[in-house]
């Protein structure tokens, strides 16, 4: 009798743990929701840091601006790559190629005018996207 009590207990959490709701790591249609999956703070920092970085700052902050991208763009691209499944996303791609781009360990070396391009298409993407996942709520 014990060991049937037990067996149904079992078959329970079974068919709980096999609900999607309770599948953390599912595929969703919605992709990245800020908020709900990361922190906006994710998308923010990074955006506000890359559009300070084009008035003449020293070089420790330019360091900095490629670890806090690079840190921020990877964690974006690895969470829509894993909420999304194995389906194509261009968003795990674009911010995959940012993180690289602004990587610490190393350094893509370019002209301080094309900097200045890429971190102004950058903030914007990083804008752009969370302004897209929001309006997907």
């Amino acid at each position: 009798m014990r060991h049937r009590a037990f067996q149904k207990d079992y078959e329970k959490v079974f068919l709980i743990l096999r609900n999607p709701e309770y599948d953390h790591y599912r595929s969703t249609p919605d992709g990245l929701i800020p908020g709900r999956d990361i922190s906006a703070w994710l998308w923010w920092v990074p955006a506000i840091a890359l559009l300070v970085a084009i008035l003449p700052l020293p070089y420790g902050y330019y360091m900095l601006l490629r670890l806090v991208v690079c840190a921020a763009a990877g964690v974006i691209s690895w969470k829509e790559y894993s909420l999304n499944g194995k389906r194509s996303n261009s968003f795990s791609w674009i911010f995959g190629v940012i993180a690289v781009l602004f990587n610490p360990l190393i350094p893509v070396h370019l002209f301080k005018l094309i900097w200045v391009v890429f971190n102004i298409i950058a903030a914007l993407t990083f804008i752009g996207h969370f302004r897209l996942r929001l309006r997907q709520i």
